[in-house]
């Protein structure tokens, strides 16, 4: 089940108060836990994931028709 879930107008803005959230609960290295983005992820979502510590990022999205 989740543990938190956030929401912005950019994926980026919800990262950041993800990460932000579980730091101000302590709970940050997040080392036994996945994050889960919407759409791509961006080199940025991956290095802020990192920082937090979180060792599992999976981003849903669609098949791109580049090829």
């Amino acid at each position: 089940s989740p543990v938190a879930a956030f929401e912005d107008v950019g994926r980026h803005n919800a990262v950041d108060k993800l990460v932000g959230a579980r730091l101000l609960a302590g709970k940050i290295p997040a080392s036994e836990h996945a994050l889960i983005v919407s759409g791509r992820t961006s080199f940025e979502i991956v290095q802020k994931a990192i920082a937090a510590g979180i060792p599992i990022i999976i981003g849903i999205s669609a098949a791109s028709s580049v090829g």
